[in-house]
Parts: C-alpha cells; sequence; structure tokens
C-alpha cells in the first residue's frame, strides 16, 4: 500500500505513521503531515463510493499514552485535546476531493463508539515505501539506579548496572517460577547518568503489589521474613539483590510506565539492614533452579562426557530423549560438573577422566558440596552426607523452597530422593 493515506488536503498530505487496528485495511492509525502536526484517524462507515473517518488532533504526548495502553479507544474519541475533530468524507477515487466537516466534540456521540476499556491492538509504524515494519514494543516499566553516596566519585559503572540488574531480573524468574507464568525482563531503552533501563516484563504488575508492600517494609525497618515466606518470594534471589545493591553501592528505583508510580524502592541503607539476616537464611533456603531433575546419574555423567568432547548434546549421542537433554545438562550444572555457560569444569574433566567407581565418589563430593547437598545436611542438622536421611527429600523442599508449589515439590523431590540414596553409599569422608 501506499504511506499516503490523504494527499493534498486542508492540512497538507496525511501520511500513515503508525497502524493500530487492522480490518482488511488499517483502520484505526495515526498520521502525520508535512509540518509533524499529528492525528489520531479512526474509521465510522463505508458507502458504495467512499469510506468515513474522524480525523483527531493529537499531541505527541497524547499519542505515546494512547500506544503504550493507558487511554482506551473510547478515551481517545471523547476526551479530546480541543474543542472540535474532522469528519472527513474520502472518495474511493483519488481525483475527487474528500470532503472535510469540523464538528464539536459533543458530536462524537452521533455514531457509535467502543466500549471502555479496549485498548490498541498493536503499534505497526508504516514505512515511506508503504510497507508495515516490525510492531514497536513499549516498556512497561524501568529500573532507575544512583550511586547511594553523592560523594561517590564518577557515573556508574557497567558492572554495577548488570549486577543489579541480573539479581531483579532473577527475583522476577523466582516470582514467575512461584506462580507457574513464563515472562522475560526484555530491555526496550536505557538513559546514561544516573541509569535508566526500559525494559518490557508483560506479567511483571501481576506482583507490583507485592513489591509495593514490600519496599514499604523495608522503608520502615520491619520484619521481613514473614512476609517473604508466605508470598513466595525466592530467599536467595532476594538476598543476591540485597548483596549486589551494597556491594555496587547504589540505590534502586522500579517504576511502572503504565501508572508512573513508583513500584519498588531499595536503597544500599536499607539493603544493608536486612543482609545479614537474609543471608543466613538464603544458606539453607533452595531455589527452584537449584533442585535436579535428572534421576539416572550415569547419564548426567554422560552429558559431562558430550560436552567435553566438544559436541552438543544431542538426542542420538545421549541416548535422551529431546526434552530431557536440559534436565541433565541442568543436573551436571548443579553438581558443578559443568559452569554456567555449560563449559566443563575442572571436577568435570576428572570425573569423565576416571573409573565408574570414582566417578559415583566424585558425584557423591560434589552433591555434598552444593547449594542444595550442603543445605540438606545443614537442615538435617548432621555432619556429612553419609548422614542424610533420603526419605526427608520433601519434607526439606517443603521447608526450605518457598518458590514452587507443593505439587511441583512432590515431583521434585522423588531425583533428590535418589541422588541421596545413591550417593550417600559413595560417599567416602575426608
Amino acid at each position: 500500500m501506499s504511506n499516503v493515506f490523504l494527499p493534498n488536503t486542508m492540512m497538507g498530505t496525511l501520511r500513515y505513521k503508525r497502524v493500530y487496528e487492522f480490518f482488511e485495511e488499517p483502520r484505526f492509525f495515526s498520521a502525520e503531515n508535512e509540518v509533524n502536526s499529528l492525528f489520531v484517524v479512526y474509521w465510522i462507515g463505508e458507502d458504495e463510493d467512499a469510506d468515513s473517518w474522524y480525523v483527531i488532533p493529537v499531541s505527541p504526548t497524547r499519542l505515546e499514552l494512547i500506544e503504550r495502553k493507558r487511554i482506551d479507544l473510547r478515551s481517545v474519541l471523547i476526551d479530546q485535546e480541543q474543542s472540535f475533530y474532522y469528519e472527513v468524507r474520502a472518495p474511493y477515487d483519488r481525483e475527487v476531493a474528500p470532503t472535510w466537516n469540523v464538528k464539536s466534540v459533543d458530536a462524537i456521540y452521533d455514531n457509535a463508539l467502543p466500549a471502555q476499556g479496549l485498548f490498541i491492538s498493536s503499534v505497526v509504524p508504516v514505512l515511506e515505501n508503504g510497507r508495515i515494519g516490525e510492531a514497536i514494543k513499549y516498556s512497561t516499566h524501568e529500573i532507575h539506579l544512583e550511586k547511594s553516596s553523592k560523594k561517590s566519585a564518577g557515573n556508574l559503572v557497567l558492572s554495577h548496572v548488570s549486577n543489579v540488574c541480573d539479581s531483579f531480573s532473577a527475583l522476577y524468574d523466582s516470582l514467575l517460577e512461584f506462580s507457574g507464568l513464563k515472562d522475560k525482563l526484555r530491555p526496550v531503552d536505557a538513559r546514561p547518568g544516573s541509569f535508566i533501563l526500559s525494559f518490557q516484563a508483560e506479567k511483571l504488575n501481576a506482583y507490583e503489589e507485592i513489591l509495593r508492600d514490600l519496599s514499604a517494609l523495608i522503608e520502615r525497618r520491619a520484619d521481613i521474613v514473614d512476609f517473604i515466606q508466605n508470598k513466595g518470594i525466592d530467599i536467595q534471589a532476594f538476598s543476591d539483590l540485597l548483596q549486589s545493591i551494597v556491594s555496587t553501592g547504589t540505590n534502586m528505583e522500579l517504576k511502572s510506565n503504565q501508572t508512573g508510580e513508583v513500584v519498588f524502592l531499595l536503597t544500599k541503607a536499607g539493603a544493608e539492614f536486612y543482609l545479614r539476616v537474609i543471608s543466613r537464611m538464603s544458606a539453607l533456603a533452595v531455589s527452584g533452579h537449584q533442585i535436579p531433575q535428572a534421576d539416572t546419574l550415569e547419564k548426567v555423567f554422560k552429558v559431562v562426557e558430550v560436552k567435553w568432547s566438544g559436541e552438543p548434546c544431542t538426542v542420538e549421542n545421549t541416548g535422551l530423549q529431546e526434552r530431557h537433554v536440559y534436565y541433565y545438562l541442568h543436573a551436571a550444572k548443579v553438581l558443578g560438573l559443568l559452569n554456567a555457560n555449560g563449559h566443563v569444569t575442572a571436577m568435570g574433566q576428572k570425573l569423565i577422566q576416571s573409573g565408574q567407581e570414582n566417578q559415583y565418589k566424585i558425584a557423591a563430593r560434589c552433591f555434598e558440596v552444593s547449594h542444595i547437598g550442603w543445605a540438606w545436611i545443614n537442615w538435617s542438622e548432621v555432619e556429612n552426607l553419609s548422614q542424610i536421611d533420603p526419605d526427608t527429600a520433601e519434607e526439606f523442599l517443603l521447608e526450605q523452597c518457598n518458590s514452587l508449589s507443593k505439587d511441583t515439590i512432590a515431583r521434585r523431590s522423588r531425583t533428590l530422593r535418589h541422588w541421596g540414596k545413591e550417593l550417600k553409599e559413595k560417599y567416602t569422608p575426608l
């Protein structure tokens, strides 16, 4: 299609800017003329010879609110910035000039209006050649970071920014896991100085009330332990966020771009106040991603061997079903045989170069010093892996893993119980 909506009108040549609703062709969109005046254009009907439209002048600020879905379609029409708009009859024959009628805002009620609470479907730019571009993704929230002390020299450095943002992302992941939802923090834009990262996270608004309440407790320096446990907040993820705020000397503010409200505020002073207690709790707590889901240890050893050979793990070279390959790679990371990037560690090399009996002894030692293994030992109030009771696996997870539901824990505990039974028999004390 052409990028020209209406040529040579009393408003200049109106060109498509962004399309919000399609029905065979654009039906609700923004348009722009040669001097960058903006309009929203809404289709109201057709006859044999022409389409009829509302053409409503709009400011850049209001247009952005429409595109961010903070103003619904009905409000676009009835709550206009000016006291008048245009009703345009645009003939299909481009040789015939459109007719423009100036209308009072009250006249908008002469035609059927969309129901309240309906927002645009998408924001799709129209390119200069008339082709449709990729849909624009607007940020839903933003993180504002600044140095906690005005005496600190220089701006924030990248490692500090990534440390805090990664920690908050992990906290969000744990909330999603507890709720059984899927989403990711997707960066959209960033601004320097006191660093501001705009990002898209469609499900984050579901946790805004929890974050607001937690922020209020922190501001009052109230007890947050019961709140964290009752709301399914992952203690380790929260501990990591506190640690990242303290170690980087920053203050963090999370704001909703949909409401403009500050949802969560964590200062360095607030993080320091809670860090000791939360860190102690996190030593015993277990996150969902730290629980293995691969029963057969020999197959865990096999994926490490395949990785060491330099080949990707496949159905053919591991003997696993495709969806199980990930579980076994994850289990190898839990044991420290692979690092976070999936590369074989020194302990992983030692394991694959050993005989089978020694492989199990190495795995037992690795499990004991893994976070979940050591947390289980401490929770059991014993000295080493050989003294744990494997049948306590589910009870241990129910008490120490806040980020998973009871049904999920019941499933995950089976692998942990199996590992406990198999590896405690192979364990040799130092």
